[in-house]
Order: C-alpha cells, then sequence, then structure tokens
C-alpha cells in the first residue's frame, strides 16, 4: 500500500517536472527557438520533391516548429503529412479535428506530457510488428497442452508431504518439467530478451490510449478514429494485458525465483502460451492501434501550433484547378518582428510568375514563403498569411542544387537532373505541379541561360504546370507580351548614404534596378 502511493506520488511528480519542461519549449517555441533535438532527417526521402529546398526537416525547418509528438509512429505521420497533399476531404476534417484540439490545452498538453515520461516511447515498435506478423510459436503450439501439468504437480507434492507417495515421482515430473522448459528456452529467450525493455513503453502507450478513450470529441475524425479504439476490449486495456504478461515473463531472469516457482509451475509456458493468445486476438489490431496514435498526436502537434499562432487561420481549399492567391502571407520560421508579408495570386494552368530582382532583395524568400505556406496548407494546417487559398497541388522546388562527388556531377548538371525530374513530374501526376525554380541555369552562360529558361517556361507552360522561375535574366520578362502564360514580379533595393535598403515588398513588372556593382564595392573590389 506505502509502496503503491509512493510510486503514484512519484509518477505525479514527474508527470509536473516534465509540463514544465514542455511549457519552456513552447515559450521559446514562440522565439523560433527549438530545445528538443529530434530534426525529422531520417524521414526525408531522397530527392523528395521539395522537403529539402522548403527546410521541411532540419535543425531550423518545419518540422521542429510543429512537432509535439513523442512516438516514432507519431512523429512520422507528421512528417508524412508534410511530404504528401491531402485530398480535398481529408484536409477539411483535419482542420475540423485540430480546430476542436486546439482549446482543449489541458488534454493536449497532459497527452504530451504523458508520452513523454516514457523516454523508451520514442524508440521503434519493429519488433512487436514482427512478434505480431509471426505466425503461431511452434515450440509453444507443441508444448502447451503440458500447461495443466503444474496442478498434478502440486497436488503430488502435497501427496508426497503426507507420504501417500514416494518423492522420488516427484523428483522425476520436476525433470520433465525442467525438460519442457529447456525446449522453450529458445523461443522464450527471444521474446523474453527484445521486450525486456519495452514494458515501460507499452505502459506509457497505455496510458496515451487511454486519454484518447476517456475524451469526447465532436469533430468527424476525432470521433472516428477514437471508435477504432473502444469497440470490444479498449485498446488501452489490451496493451496493458501485453504489458503485463510480459513483465511476469521477465520475472524468468530471477534464477531463484526460476527455481523456487517458475521451474514447478512451467512459468515460460503459462506466459507464453497466453502471449501467443494475446497475439492471435490483435494481430491486425495493433499496427492499426498505432496508426491512430500517430494521427492523434499530429493533430495535437498541428493543433498546438495554431494555439501558439491564434492569428494563423486555416486555407481555404479552391475547386478550380490551378489556383494559389494570399494575403498578408509570411514565412513562419521568420520571427514576427523581421517578417515581411506579401500579396499574390496566380490562376491558371500553365501559368508562370517571372520573379526579378537585386540581389539579397527576397526573391528566394518569397517562393520559400509560397511554398511552405501550402505544403501547411495541404496538410490541414493553418497558415501564416491573413488569408491562404488553394487548389491541391504538388509542390516542386529546385533551390538549392549542389555538385555531387559521388556522383560525379556538377552543380549545373545536378540542376539539369532536377529539371528533367519537373518535366516528368508534369507529365505523370494527377494533380497540378507548383513549381519553385530559383535562379535557374545559373551554372551557365547568360546566352544559353536565357535560351534554356525561355524554353522550358514554354514547355511547362503545354504541361499545365504552374510556378515561380526567379532569375537575374531580365529578358526573361519579355515572354509577358507574347501571350497570357508568364506574368513579371519584381524586388527592389535602394541604395543611400553608402548602404543597401531592401523593403522586401513584391512589385509588379520586371526589375530595372540591381545592386551587385554597389554590393561588390563594398567588400572592396576597386570598380571604375
Amino acid at each position: 500500500m506505502v509502496l503503491r502511493k509512493h510510486q503514484k506520488t512519484s509518477r505525479l511528480l514527474n508527470l509536473y517536472r516534465i509540463l514544465t519542461q514542455l511549457n519552456k519549449e513552447e515559450t521559446a517555441r514562440l522565439s523560433l527557438s527549438f530545445l528538443r533535438k529530434e530534426t525529422g532527417e531520417e524521414f526525408a526521402p531522397p530527392n523528395h520533391p521539395y522537403a529539402y529546398d522548403l527546410d521541411v526537416f532540419g535543425k531550423h525547418s518545419l518540422f521542429k516548429l510543429i512537432n509535439r509528438a513523442h512516438t516514432k509512429v507519431g512523429m512520422k505521420t507528421l512528417a508524412h503529412w508534410l511530404l504528401a497533399p491531402a485530398d480535398p476531404i481529408e484536409i477539411t476534417v483535419r482542420q475540423l479535428a485540430i480546430a476542436e484540439l486546439v482549446p482543449l490545452l489541458d488534454w493536449r498538453q497532459e497527452f504530451e506530457a504523458t508520452a513523454a515520461l516514457e523516454k523508451q516511447i520514442a524508440q521503434p515498435t519493429e519488433f512487436l510488428s514482427l512478434w505480431l506478423k509471426a505466425g503461431e510459436n511452434e515450440s509453444i503450439l507443441r508444448w502447451k497442452r503440458f500447461r495443466w501439468l503444474p496442478i498434478l504437480t502440486i497436488s503430488g507434492i502435497v501427496a508426497a508431504s503426507l507420504g501417500l507417495i514416494p518423492w522420488l515421482v516427484i523428483v522425476a515430473v520436476l525433470l520433465f518439467h525442467g525438460f519442457i522448459l529447456s525446449k522453450l528456452n529458445l523461443s522464450v529467450k527471444a521474446y523474453a530478451e527484445q521486450s525486456e525493455q519495452i514494458v515501460g513503453t507499452l505502459k506509457a502507450y497505455a496510458a496515451l490510449f487511454e486519454k484518447i478513450e476517456n475524451q469526447s470529441f465532436e469533430s468527424a475524425k476525432l470521433r472516428q478514429l477514437k471508435s477504432q479504439l473502444t469497440t470490444g476490449i479498449p485498446a488501452s486495456k489490451s496493451i496493458e494485458q501485453l504489458a503485463k504478461m510480459t513483465e511476469n515473463l521477465n520475472f524468468r531472469l530471477n534464477p531463484y525465483f526460476m527455481l523456487a516457482i517458475g521451474l514447478p509451475s512451467l512459468w515460460d509456458l503459462q506466459w507464453m502460451t497466453q502471449l501467443e493468445a494475446w497475439k492471435k486476438r490483435h494481430q491486425d489490431d495493433l499496427g492499426r492501434w498505432f496508426h491512430i496514435l500517430g494521427q492523434f498526436e499530429t493533430l495535437s502537434s498541428l493543433a498546438g501550433f495554431a494555439y501558439s499562432n491564434p492569428a494563423y487561420p486555416f486555407a481555404e481549399l479552391s475547386t478550380e484547378s490551378f489556383y494559389i492567391k494570399t494575403k498578408h502571407v509570411g514565412h513562419p520560421l521568420i520571427a514576427a518582428d523581421k517578417r515581411v508579408c506579401n500579396d499574390f495570386e496566380l490562376q491558371g494552368l500553365g501559368q508562370t510568375a517571372i520573379i526579378t530582382g537585386s540581389n539579397m532583395s527576397g526573391k528566394s524568400t518569397f517562393l520559400r514563403t509560397i511554398g511552405v505556406n501550402t505544403i501547411l496548407a495541404l496538410s490541414g494546417s493553418v497558415v501564416c498569411a491573413e488569408q491562404f487559398s488553394s487548389a491541391i497541388l504538388q509542390v516542386f522546388t529546385s533551390m538549392r542544387t549542389q555538385d555531387s562527388l559521388e556522383e560525379n556531377t556538377s552543380s549545373f548538371y545536378a540542376e539539369l537532373k532536377r529539371l528533367q525530374t519537373l518535366l516528368k513530374l508534369s507529365e505523370s501526376s494527377s494533380i497540378p505541379v507548383f513549381y519553385f525554380l530559383d535562379e535557374i541555369l545559373k551554372g551557365t552562360n547568360s546566352v544559353d541561360r536565357h535560351k534554356g529558361a525561355e524554353a522550358l517556361i514554354r514547355q511547362l507552360h503545354l504541361q499545365k504546370a504552374s510556378g515561380f522561375i526567379s532569375t537575374h535574366d531580365i529578358e526573361l520578362g519579355d515572354m509577358a507580351n507574347e501571350g497570357q502564360f508568364a506574368h513579371n514580379y519584381s524586388f527592389y533595393s535602394t541604395f543611400t548614404e553608402g548602404k543597401l535598403h531592401f523593403d522586401y515588398q513584391l512589385k509588379e513588372g520586371v526589375c530595372r534596378e540591381f545592386n551587385a556593382t554597389a554590393l561588390m564595392r563594398q567588400i572592396g573590389i576597386e570598380i571604375p
């Protein structure tokens, strides 16, 4: 009784300690300082259409800004949502679920703290998945008919104590017990060794599921997810059973216990038989439960992001084939006091916005601003804007192409390969492609760069892909005079009193003023 009370008090103290830490993390996150170490980079597929260029993962990334998940499946689910656009119905139900969770601050923080209490919870659960996928253990199947033998053995011990049968019979029976346990040893050891460290993790999972099961929800998605946990025996109770059985099995690691109790009771056989029965009942359940938990952690993370940014709205979904319209849109990874916001609109398939401007005037940041908010919108999240409307689009970027010693390719050829991927994607994608090409073909001479960029814009127009091309080639702006598919925008800088000044405001038209000469003079190059 005293021990149980002590354990409960200790757990509460740890919970309050974790809650304090979580609020420190939230406070730091408001100033874009991220205290947690998880970057999400392990979830980034190589050559993804936009993850690298738009800082989806990394030390200063969307993932770090949003993530409040602590389980591996929760972080993986968040990554998946940021890596692929959802369909319109799914986006809508996610938005409603997130909106419901935003004011449930106490529940969200207790839910997160419950996960954070168990450090091992971030470890992968592949062992359990493999165990569930495996068929019934043949050794257990072969010997489980003897699981009732200990009843006869104990009866025999009583009889021997009363002098009704010789002790030699009991010795023979116990030797047979030992023979059975030796035959099971490899199977039992394989499970016990890998499961020894996950008992606490399973209990934490059970507590997380219990938090979900005990909370009432109104939105369709949250109700539907919860219902899959509460049909029949609740997921929390089932996983708690698994934890308890695993914990009991692992008493076998104490040799004195095994000699005194394990041998006469056929301890290994008793608990492995129950574990196999649990596996048979829940073979198809555990993976689904973890998937649901991952969605709850992701929705809670996005709700936390929305709560911390109350001015951020949900995006409006457009039914048009290609449409993007923003009002006062900014980059969520730039501090609010330094963030400059812009308005923008692009409508129709095969449209290109050509962005010209002086160095450091904001072209690349603007492209990333639109790209990042499109990702947020299509994941169901709130966006860093006063208003944001979008069709369902496939984002693609070519902004940070680098040379590769391993593949023996120059940065220019790396960009060409990236553009080839874009052309193939725009032909095969089931949804319109929204591309972001920064300083296009920068690795070649001005004549070839102009020819290539112009040809690419025409080809993307024919393939009905729309997007941005930033460039220093102001002659590309002449394409706006040829038809209705190219549009000019620009960023400017001013040079006054020996200093460069930027307003980072998007303007219509081609930029006619550049600052490269002034910048070179600033660093000491003597230009006449």
